[in-house]
């Protein structure tokens, strides 16, 4: 395999927000994740503020047609059940 074909793993990065909440979104979007990339997407968290989560949407899903039921019918009602503190879910 030529070097240039390899994928190297993503550089581990600080999520902006309480690193307990931080934890725990990642923990519940762990297990959304297969959903997501069984269809070549993901999501990606971007910073939890307060009450807040932001996200952004990732290969396939970025810019599907469908995203925004992918978030309103399978991400936000997994983190409001598993989260009860998140109030409001956005995505860039």
């Amino acid at each position: 395999m030529k070097w240039f074909q390899k994928k190297l793993p993503d550089a581990p990065r600080e999520v902006p927000g309480d690193p307990a909440r931080v934890a725990e979104v990642e923990e519940a979007l762990e297990r959304l994740r297969p959903m997501l990339r069984a269809d070549g997407g993901d999501v990606r968290l971007v910073e939890v503020l307060d009450d807040e989560v932001r996200l952004s949407l990732q290969g396939a899903c970025e810019g599907c047609g469908m995203s925004f039921w992918t978030v309103r019918q399978g991400i936000e009602p997994e983190l409001r059940r598993s989260l009860p503190w998140v109030r409001r879910i956005s995505v860039e």
